[in-house]
């Protein structure tokens, strides 16, 4: 239980009072007057509280009155109450006040101005910053070639692939073709004015340069009516009438809102019906508004040497720049190129491996290449594979990349020793093997030869019985070959196998209890 507050012990003493008899005045004295009841409780607005466990909580007054001003309060402290309106006034009148103002006012001024002063005199003397170049939206992003059928199937397909190319790559232009039927038998140029049916309609044609404009991706369309021929013009440079149906095609499709024409051999061409071109294709307005370029293609590897037309020239630019011997340094050739760019405003330079249908350096020198496409300066430009690694393959030939990768992925969803089983290394020489098996299922061994010679890995015999090696057959049957192939299936005997360089083999045999 709480103590009683000093309020609840004068209650019971004032109680214990008035239940005392009164006591009777002695003899002789003269009886007191009785002083008036005095409730010993303050008055019931000075007693707030609240009740607890019973007991009525009476909260003590506050001082009675504040001590005047100037005077002490209860407690004996003094109290300040400040000073009035007027002697605020007053005060600050004076002197003393007045020429501390003037200072504060003079050195805040002051300082303010000394440093916009500072400002700028840093701003005078610092280094001007290089004017940013005016550069054409050809020039400040990558160009794509694409053949649609081999990219995408069909324009669906490249539709599809507008995003991989704009979010990967950072691709500025999509260079689409060839996108007209076949050339008759009788005809001197394919039909370039139609749309080839099996790539789309009209309709899907529109719908991909609505779907690249979104993705901030030009589209330019490559005209050229001999794409992999070489030469591309042969004859028909020559021909005015192949000439005309070429510049009516340009201003027919110039009609669409794409960004320009990609003719390639133009060094095959008339200096005078290139300049012509260019001036079409530059002069005949988009209906987006978009600044339109025309591409020239060539298979000079001298950029000089190729006539002046086109506002971007591309072309095996690099192949120069490839050592033909261990010690030639090939920094003449760059120089070149770079005082070629420095002195030519008109014309720009695209960077390139290869052309779809062909490959302009070497595979050991490709990464370094690509590399350098991407590093010097002007127009880096990619053919459909480049940035996969995709070697050119003949003319209506199905890649081999894209055949292993369709054969071995069947063949790996039926076996299971392929897609489940064990996998043990085999001893095969300078080669590499692996064994796959799986319970009684077909066994497969995987052969490859890394190396430039031609290998027999299994021409020494092994030791019969060896239990860090797992058993082999004696014979089995190609599954899969790298290298040429053979009609049927080929059935050889192991310590005949012969892998030719940078080969690899995939080897079938059944599964023997023993």
């Amino acid at each position: 239980m709480e103590p009683e507050s000093p309020h609840r012990e004068l209650e019971l003493s004032a109680l214990e009072a008035e239940t005392e008899p009164m006591a009777a005045a002695e003899p002789g004295t003269p009886p007191q007057a009785t002083p008036p009841h005095r409730d010993p409780s303050p008055p019931p607005e000075q007693l707030l509280g609240v009740e607890k466990n019973g007991l009525k909580m009476k909260i003590p007054p506050e001082e009675e009155e504040e001590a005047p001003l100037g005077g002490s309060g209860a407690s004996g402290s003094p109290k300040f109450t400040g000073l009035g309106k007027e002697e605020l006034l007053r005060e600050a009148g004076t002197p003393l006040w007045a020429r501390a103002r003037l200072v504060l006012l003079v050195l805040f001024w002051g300082g303010w101005i000394g440093m916009l002063g500072a400002a700028a005199a840093i701003v005078a003397q610092a280094p001007r910053c290089q004017p940013l170049p005016t550069k054409a939206w050809w020039e400040l992003g990558a160009l794509y070639r694409a053949p649609p059928k081999a990219f995408g199937g069909d324009l669906k397909g490249v539709e599809k692939r507008l995003g991989y190319l704009k979010e990967k790559l950072q691709v500025g232009g999509l260079v689409l073709g060839p996108v007209y039927p076949q050339k008759s038998p009788e005809a001197k140029i394919p039909p370039l004015k139609e749309l080839d049916p099996t790539l789309g309609t009209r309709q899907d044609f529109s719908a991909l340069l609505q779907a690249a404009k979104d993705k901030g991706v030009k589209v330019i369309l490559d005209l050229t009516p001999n794409p992999a021929g070489n030469p591309v013009w042969g004859d028909a440079a020559k021909d005015s009438e192949v000439l005309q149906q070429v510049q009516a095609a340009m201003s027919h499709w110039l009609k669409e809102d794409i960004a320009g024409i990609f003719l390639d051999g133009i060094e095959e061409l008339p200096d005078l019906v290139v300049a012509q071109w260019r001036n079409l294709t530059e002069q005949q307005p988009s209906p987006s508004g978009v600044d339109r370029v025309l591409v020239g293609g060539t298979r000079l590897q001298d950029p000089w040497r190729a006539p002046g037309g086109p506002q971007l020239l591309l072309g095996p630019f690099l192949q120069p720049l490839e050592p033909k011997g261990d010690a030639e340094a090939p920094e003449g050739a760059l120089r070149n190129l770079l005082n070629f760019l420095s002195s030519n405003s008109s014309v720009g330079l695209g960077w390139s491996v290869g052309s779809p249908w062909e490959t302009w350096v070497s595979p050991k020198l490709r990464l370094q290449q690509l590399l350098l496409l991407w590093g010097l300066p002007g127009t880096p430009v990619l053919s459909y594979g480049d940035e996969l690694g995709l070697p050119r393959p003949p003319k209506n030939q199905q890649p081999p990349e894209l055949e292993l990768c369709a054969a071995l992925a069947s063949l790996r969803a039926h076996e299971r020793s392929l897609l489940l089983g064990e996998a043990w290394a085999v001893a095969a020489g300078s080669a590499m093997a692996v064994l796959r098996r799986w319970d009684q299922s077909e066994r497969f061994l995987l052969v490859l030869n890394p190396h430039g010679a031609p290998l027999k890995p299994f021409s020494v015999k092994r030791e019969p019985g060896d239990p860090q090696e797992p058993p082999l057959p004696t014979s089995a049957t190609v599954r899969y070959s790298t290298g040429p192939k053979e009609p049927g299936e080929q059935q050889l005997r192991l310590e005949e196998l012969k892998v030719g360089p940078y080969q690899g083999i995939l080897l079938g045999f059944p599964y023997s209890p023993q």
